[in-house]
């Protein structure tokens, strides 16, 4: 047998019962098998029909990666230094423009990096949110502002709570934690495309400025939050019947690790 040998004790377990599964179920095996893998299950060999989305970019920045550190390599011998340029792109884009208005309204923040006060033993410390707010009532109700473009729909929602789960543990639990998700593109509520036309960014933006500048204030009475994670989504698909009922903000509340659980569960 050619490739690379995995070794999954779930994936092989699963094997035994059935060898066709869904992308939630591959997700579940962490993700670690390839076009050119295969797993051994007592005296059968199986090899992946195709592969996660999430593995086939990790496979392919590996390639990319690999003949770019070939060149770099190749331009040295010629003693030509190659810097790293800075990520780019329109993701990174639209993360900039929140930084921007966050700076114009005063706002301080840490952009891009691990959890503050996060536990350094737990393994899902590594966590970095797109921001972390920093202002007067932080010590009681920790905030994050997460840039969603397209809504995340890349991702499944069950990877998003797997997410916010993660970042929530990491913080271990000292406060109350609420998340502004900010989705700066387009959206629907009910039958009815939201675009730019319908809702400019400048107007989108104030909505989630309001949106912050009221959790911050509030956040001087801990006690008005739930005890786990509270998440504020901007500009996300709903089945509202019009744009006023919600004024393009929903908020779901999460008291504790079950109720997301049981969220993440329903969702499956």
């Amino acid at each position: 047998m050619t490739g690379t040998e995995i070794y999954n004790i779930k994936l092989a377990a699963a094997l035994e019962v059935k060898v066709e599964f869904n992308m939630q179920e591959l997700d579940s095996f962490e993700d670690n098998f390839f076009y050119d893998s295969y797993i051994r299950v007592k005296n059968t060999y199986y090899t992946p029909a195709g592969t996660c989305r999430k593995c086939h970019n990790l496979q392919q920045s590996a390639n990319n990666n690999g003949f770019a550190n070939h060149l770099r390599h190749l331009l040295t011998k010629q003693n030509i230094v190659t810097n790293v340029l800075p990520e780019t792109g329109a993701r990174k884009t639209k993360e900039m423009k929140i930084k921007k208005t966050l700076d114009e309204h005063d706002i301080k923040y840490v952009n891009d990096n691990r959890v503050l006060d996060r536990d350094s033993n737990c393994d899902k410390s590594a966590n970095r949110p797109d921001f972390q707010v920093q202002y007067t009532h932080q010590e009681l109700v920790t905030i994050y502002v997460e840039v969603d473009e397209n809504q995340h729909k890349t991702y499944t929602s069950t990877c998003e709570l797997v997410r916010l789960n993660d970042i929530a543990i990491s913080s271990q639990f000292r406060r109350p934690l609420v998340v502004i998700r900010y989705n700066p593109d387009t959206f629907t509520v009910g039958d009815k495309r939201i675009t730019c036309k319908e809702l400019s960014s400048k107007h989108k933006e104030d909505i989630f400025m309001r949106q912050l500048k009221h959790v911050m204030v509030a956040a001087a009475h801990p006690e008005s939050f739930p005890p786990f994670l509270r998440v504020v989504k901007i500009g996300f698909d709903c089945n509202c019947m019009s744009t006023t009922e919600c004024g393009f903000v929903h908020t779901i509340d999460y008291p504790d690790q079950e109720s997301l659980r049981l969220a993440y569960t329903l969702m499956r």
